[in-house]
Order: structure tokens, then sequence, then C-alpha cells
């Protein structure tokens, strides 16, 4: 994988300067930027070194974290005890269930964001490794497909690592889903 900082780069001037066409040839605006998990603390530190860039350019930006997303919907109606007990007695059902209500919770986050950006700036997916094991990026991106359009580009800060047989892994476990953004390796 390239080093981080020109990852950065690279990143800032899609941002900047040519955020209207990033859907072209993948159908959506949507940016993965790979970091190794070690790179975590760097990567925040860069993200946002990039948001002070962006605002200082004129171009908006909104960050949605996944760290809250397993327990949000469970947390608002008051159900979280009940989270933990289901989880010793049926897993299986309990981890289909944290998976659709993760799903909807960060695609809700991603399509408020954009409407407060009113279809024009950056939105910023964060901690996307407090969703594993899980939920899967795909079904959330898919869902924003044809939702988030240029100018509003989608930047998803991904903990991966690539195999030796050329694989994007996500947290170096397992294989990324989504084949449609333009990624930053």
């Amino acid at each position: 994988m390239r080093p981080l900082p020109e990852k950065f780069e690279e990143l800032e001037d899609l941002l900047l300067h040519h955020r209207a066409t990033l859907a072209q040839n993948t159908g959506v605006p949507f940016v993965r930027l790979v970091y190794r998990p070690e790179e975590e603390a760097e990567c925040c530190r860069r993200r946002e070194l990039l948001e002070r860039t962006l605002k200082r350019e004129g171009v908006s930006a909104q960050t949605v974290s996944c760290r809250g997303a397993i327990f949000a919907h469970y947390e608002r109606r008051g159900r979280l005890d009940q989270l933990f007990e289901l989880e010793t007695a049926k897993e299986d059902r309990l981890t289909a269930s944290i998976a659709k209500h993760a799903r909807q919770e960060l695609v809700d986050q991603l399509l408020a964001a954009a409407g407060q950006l009113k279809d024009d700036g950056v939105i910023f997916l964060v901690d996307v490794a407090f969703v594993y094991p899980y939920l899967h990026l795909t079904p959330v991106l898919d869902d924003c497909t044809n939702r988030i359009t240029p100018p509003l580009a989608l930047v998803v800060f991904y903990p991966g690592d690539v195999d030796v047989d050329g694989r994007l892994l996500f947290l170096g476990l397992r294989p990324s889903g989504y084949y449609r953004t333009r990624d930053l390796i």
C-alpha cells in the first residue's frame, strides 16, 4: 500500500478539484481511503487537517461516525439491557437484528448529513471498525447509491490491508464486498 500522506494528497485533490466528476466510471461519488489498522491515529490526524483545508477552501464537510451505530437503535428505545440479555440466548437472531438496525442507522445518518450539506460538500464516514463483526459496509453503500450524488462526495476511511492475492481485507480479516468506490490504497 502507498504511504498515508500520498493518499491524503490525492484525496485532497479529488475533493477540491474533481468532486463533480467523482461518479464517472463508477456511478457513485464514493471514495474509500484504505489505511492499515495500526495507522488509525495518524489517519484521524490527517483527516482533521483535511477538514480544515476543505473549510478554508469553502467546501463544507460533515462527519458520520459508526461508533454508536450498533447500539443507537436499542438505546433510543430503552432496550439496551434486553440486547445484552439476548446476546447469550439467541446469538444468530440477535446478529441479524443488530445488522439490520445498524445499517438503517448509518444510512439515515449519511442521508441526513447530505441534507445538511444541501447536496454539495463532503461526507466523511469514520470509525468503521466499530461495526465489525455485525455489519458489512456494502449494504450501507448500496442504500446510498443514487441518493448521495455529485457534487456531494462520500469518503469512507477504511481500516484494511491487502493480502498476497491482492484482495482488500477489512481490518485485515474480511474481504471487502463493495466494488464501486474509487479506492486509494
